[in-house]
């Protein structure tokens, strides 16, 4: 019986001590690329990633619907999906960005 105590104790404890990670939210990001001009691009990322994701965009790779391959140049505003974006370009572009 006392076995029994002790391992949920132990048990309890540890399930208690785990690190909660943080939930995963829809992103949305007006980007800019040599090849295909300003877009808007979605992710799926963990809000406390947020800065550390959005940096890593520059130079990371994509393809066309074509399978042709080109590289993200800059990364002007990424913001959740329901909230808008702040410059008049990425609007405009937003508006017409199937989802």
């Amino acid at each position: 019986m006392m076995r029994l105590i002790l391992s949920v104790t132990c048990a309890l404890g540890f399930a208690v001590s785990l690190p909660v990670s943080a939930a995963k939210q829809d992103y949305k990001c007006f980007i800019n690329s040599a090849a295909k001009g300003p877009e808007v691009v979605f992710y799926r990322w963990s809000s406390e990633d947020l800065k550390v994701k959005t940096a890593s965009l520059i130079g990371m790779q994509r393809k066309d619907n074509k399978g042709k391959q080109y590289f993200i140049k800059t990364v002007e505003e990424c913001v959740p999906l329901s909230e808008e974006f702040s410059s008049k370009q990425a609007k405009a572009k937003d508006k017409q960005t199937l989802r």
